[in-house]
């Protein structure tokens, strides 16, 4: 992960100035990265950010299901299909 050290701030900091480190991440759109203990320990995005983030987790997420649509078909053979009639017959409804 790439950080950008002029987004990095102190979590005192942040208690501190919160109000005013609120208005420039929603002007400038970009993540900002808090430090406890000289450690990344949170990001803050705004929310036009996470929107973009959480839609393309969704788009991934149904890449992920079509895959697996797919795999699961590929041996599928509607030749072999049996009608509901044929299956209630053989167990008796």
């Amino acid at each position: 992960m790439l950080v950008d050290t002029d987004r990095i701030v102190g979590i005192a900091e942040l208690q501190k100035n919160l109000p005013k480190i609120i208005r420039e991440l929603e002007k400038e759109k970009k993540p900002l990265f808090v430090s406890k203990r000289n450690n990344i320990s949170a990001v803050i995005l705004s929310a036009e950010e996470y929107k973009k983030i959480s839609e393309l987790l969704n788009l991934l997420e149904d890449i992920e299901i079509s895959n697996q649509i797919k795999e699961r078909m590929k041996n599928y053979d509607p030749e072999k299909n049996i009608p509901w009639e044929k299956v209630k017959e053989i167990h008796g409804l």
